[in-house]
């Protein structure tokens, strides 16, 4: 979802002429990152969740 969404980022202008397989390995280097930071923050959610509701339970 992070990669398709980064396609309609233009960033062939912020690099030079010619550097196409860069723009996709850039691509696709960010989308990886974005779903780190992205499945992360669900997971850290999640995990507080659970113990926050298990806190309640003692």
């Amino acid at each position: 979802m992070a990669f398709w969404s980064l396609q309609n980022i233009e960033f062939e202008k912020f690099v030079l002429k010619d550097a196409r397989h860069q723009v996709r390995l850039l691509r696709a280097f960010l989308a990886i990152i974005i779903g780190y930071f992205v499945a992360n923050f669900f997971l850290t959610m999640g995990n507080l969740i659970i113990t926050f509701s298990q806190s309640f339970q003692h």
